[in-house]
């Protein structure tokens, strides 16, 4: 740690606060966790078996993955969170709009039963073995339309029929001991338990397998009495005090992924329910993963989400109450068992009680010198200057009061989530410890306060300000209700160039795809917009964000998640030439499970709004971006690779094979469509974009680290072999069989879908075993690299489809 870190302006002192000769002392490791989603079996890290049925049921657990299935429990979700906060908004009684929620999901429920009724009059007796796929792929696609459903059941719906077709073709696959029958009859029992905790996610409750965990954490700091210890940790649990959401270099980083469940979590959980129904051996089987089921239903969920909320608040007053000179120790001890269950990285203090305690003690003396009545109307009135007063018409004398106040709390809160995500060997250490809180204390002031030091100080100290912009501030609004995001005060007017634009990344592909695809901006053309900034608190999703600011007065038009970007270091840089005001995007985070301190833009241009298409029969939604969708499949050596291509795409590809391009040129814009897109989803850096079923990696957790474990030339070879294979059977395509794409575009489905089907992939064995913990990877890359030709077939699907 340099030495000018230590001499920081906020402390009139180099000294820390330390107990009087007594060393610093490791604590006793943190207790492991629980795995999210119990299952029967944990199987992750491990490569052989003595049980033959261990290995079926990890295997199909990862192929009843479904990624849309994903979408529709985020669909839902988010049209539940919406219900909750427009009930609350309007009558304010929390335990009445749970119980709403709750009537609610009753009719989806009962759709969702009769649906399985339903199959299992049409499937139930006969045998699973002789059941013809194209008759169930057409009792999938069959419309069992009911009255006066919301569009996002009606989703639902047909993805979950979709799941248990898919079901039905495992069972035949797997000669279920059983029949199918008895199977889709315990289905019944698994909806419930579902959808209550969709629920619980919709309104900011911490799922009940992280939950023990976040008790514990409050035991700890407020030094309560101990409650049974949580059962272990599986291997592939992300929650777990192993695991971490930023890579090394991301020591104290401002953004790691949700502490609590995403969608993703719970289609494995019911994956694991699925698998543990099929391969049950007897009826007695079956009853017991029913009580199971329905022992996890009746346990209670914590409201971590909306205790945060509470406790900000909370500190917030205390912080405004405070007189100068008094110590805001005991607030921020108060304040500190709040914020920790909902960090994902927040169970590694937890164990520290010292570390815990000496944060306390030393940000109450850093923020020492910005409140009280003194200090705190100074401050106000620079965060109304340099933001507030950009953000609404009118500043009340309340409001700038708790401007100063806001803005610490949020300072605090930045801080204790950078020193969650430092690294054991530096919480163990007193001495490191003391340099690196304060810099993540310096580091959160830099993206929290406006600027309040002397010229002089800046100029010493560069990295103090996050903007050269004196103007730009994060607020935290504490205007009428709070809202779980931070908004910068100032928007910026931007000119887009068509290649500021590719070099962009969004969540799953380049800016420009969401300018040409999405908005309808030409090709080559360069754009003006202004962009808005915004930065995500615990609990925050997308259609949050979107919400709060569709309703705010004065926002140009409807805003929609899918118009909200990742504001990385590099997009900072390029559209704005402020590139400290980014944050790169944790690991295994993304639309659906946004990383807390993730900052986004909103882009606004002038006469641009939302291409839409049909969707769901009554609705249409935001055309699909292109993208691509890899199944690695070990135990069938096959590869399947959906690329995606948007209607845009589409359409002009279209055009080329109409007009007879040639060949080659057509291949080479789908070489550098693949080019982009496939690396990092095989670095695992796109993990929504890849499924490998392999024995012993059942989670979608432990896959992503998995990937990220791999040396780059395996990751390399892996690209190379796959890009070679698509684009030799897609020039075939062009020069051959133009028509059978032609005519998949001139349907009015969204886009058009190539399916890659690769048989006899060179490596792909060793590659998904390459994966589990002790997998090898000695001459991985030159055994895919040098291996025969795989064999491919491509199908043409109108429309996406993943699977």
């Amino acid at each position: 740690m340099a030495e000018g870190n230590v001499a920081t302006p906020f402390l009139d002192t180099r000294s820390f606060v330390r107990e009087e000769s007594e060393a610093f002392a490791s604590e006793l490791p943190t207790p492991a966790m629980g795995s999210p989603f119990l299952s029967l079996y944990e199987l992750d890290g491990q490569s052989e078996y003595g049980d033959p049925e261990q290995e079926a049921w990890s295997t199909l657990v990862q192929e009843l993955y479904d990624a849309e299935f994903d979408e529709a429990l985020f669909e839902l979700m988010t049209a539940a969170r919406d219900l909750h906060q427009q009930h609350e908004a309007s009558a304010g009684q929390g335990v009445d709009g749970e119980r709403l929620l709750q009537q609610h999901f009753q009719q989806l429920i009962g759709e969702a039963e009769n649906t399985v009724t339903s199959l299992e009059r049409e499937l139930g007796a006969r045998d699973p073995g002789h059941l013809d796929e194209a008759e169930l792929d057409a009792l999938a696609e069959r419309d069992t339309p009911s009255p006066n459903l919301s569009p996002e059941f009606e989703e639902f719906l047909g993805k979950w029929k979709k799941k248990l077709v898919g079901l039905a073709k495992k069972a035949g696959k797997l000669a279920v001991k059983l029949g199918l029958g008895p199977v889709l009859n315990k289905l019944k029992a698994l909806i419930r338990p579902l959808l209550n905790k969709v629920l619980q996610m919709a309104i900011g409750k911490l799922p009940e397998a992280v939950r023990p965990a976040a008790e514990k954490l409050a035991d700890r700091i407020l030094n309560r009495r101990p409650k049974e210890a949580a059962p272990a940790a599986s291997p592939s649990d992300p929650s777990s005090s192993g695991a971490t959401a930023t890579s090394p270099e991301d020591a104290a980083a401002a953004t790691q992924a949700p502490a609590g469940a995403s969608v993703t979590d719970l289609q494995q959980e019911l994956n694991e329910q699925f698998a543990n129904l099929l391969l049950a051996s007897d009826e007695v089987d079956l009853e017991l993963e029913v009580a199971r089921v329905r022992s996890m239903e009746r346990s209670s969920s914590t409201p971590v989400y909306s205790d945060l909320d509470q406790a900000r608040e909370r500190f917030i007053d205390e912080l405004q109450e405070l007189r100068d000179g008094e110590d805001a120790g005991p607030a921020i001890q108060n304040f500190l068992p709040a914020v920790l269950p909902a960090l994902r990285l927040g169970i590694k203090l937890a164990g520290r009680g010292r570390v815990v305690g000496f944060l306390a003690s030393l940000l109450a003396k850093l923020i020492g010198k910005l409140i009280g009545p003194e200090a705190a109307p100074a401050l106000s009135r620079a965060i109304v200057d340099t933001g507030l007063k950009l953000l609404t018409l009118e500043v009340s004398p309340a409001d700038q009061r708790g401007a100063a106040a806001s803005a610490v709390a949020a300072t605090v809160e930045e801080t204790v989530r950078r020193i969650s995500a430092l690294p054991d060997h530096v919480l163990d250490n007193q001495e490191l410890l003391e340099g690196f809180a304060l810099e993540a204390f310096e580091q959160a002031a830099a993206a929290n306060l406006p600027p309040i030091l002397p010229e002089s100080v800046y100029r010493d100290r560069p990295e103090l300000l996050e903007s050269r912009n004196a103007k730009t501030s994060w607020i935290l609004l504490p205007l009428q209700r709070r809202k779980r995001y931070k908004k910068c005060g100032r928007t910026f007017k931007v000119r887009i160039s068509p290649y500021v634009a590719d070099e962009i990344e969004s969540f799953e592909g380049p800016l420009s795809d969401y300018l040409y695809d999405q908005l309808g901006v030409e090709e080559g053309a360069e754009v003006e917009a202004e962009v808005s900034l915004y930065e995500t608190l615990p609990g925050t999703t997308l259609p949050d964000i979107a919400h709060e600011e569709s309703e705010t007065s004065g926002t140009a038009g409807a805003v929609t998640a899918t118009q909200l970007h990742p504001l990385t270091t590099k997009a900072a840089g390029l559209l704005l030439g402020e590139p400290r005001m980014g944050r790169n995007v944790p690991i295994g985070t993304g639309p659906q499970s946004i990383g807390v301190g993730q900052r986004l833009y909103h882009l606004s241009i002038p006469g641009k709004r939302l291409l839409t298409a049909p969707h769901s029969g009554r609705r249409a939604r935001a055309r699909r971006t292109g993208g691509i969708r890899l199944t690695l499949d070990g135990p069938n050596d096959t590869i399947r690779m959906h690329v995606f291509l948007s209607e845009v795409k589409a359409q002009k590809l279209a055009v080329r094979l109409r007009r007879q391009a040639h060949a080659g040129t057509v291949t080479a814009g789908f070489l550098r469509y693949l080019q982009r897109r496939l690396a990092p989803i095989l670095r695992g850096e796109r993990l929504p974009g890849i499924r490998v079923i392999q024995p012993g990696l059942a989670s979608r957790a432990a896959l992503g680290a998995a990937l990220q474990r791999l040396p780059r030339d395996v990751s390399q070879a892996m690209t190379q072999r796959l890009q070679e294979a698509a684009v030799s059977a897609f020039a075939e395509l062009a020069k051959a069989e133009g028509p059978r794409f032609i005519t998949a575009a001139e349907e009015p489905a969204d886009g058009v879908t190539l399916t890659f089907h690769m048989a006899r992939f060179a490596g792909l064995q060793q590659f998904g075993k390459a994966l589990l913990a002790d997998g090898s990877t000695n001459g991985l890359a030159a055994a895919i690299a040098g291996g025969n030709k795989p064999d491919v077939r491509i199908d043409v699907t109108a429309g996406y489809k993943n699977d």
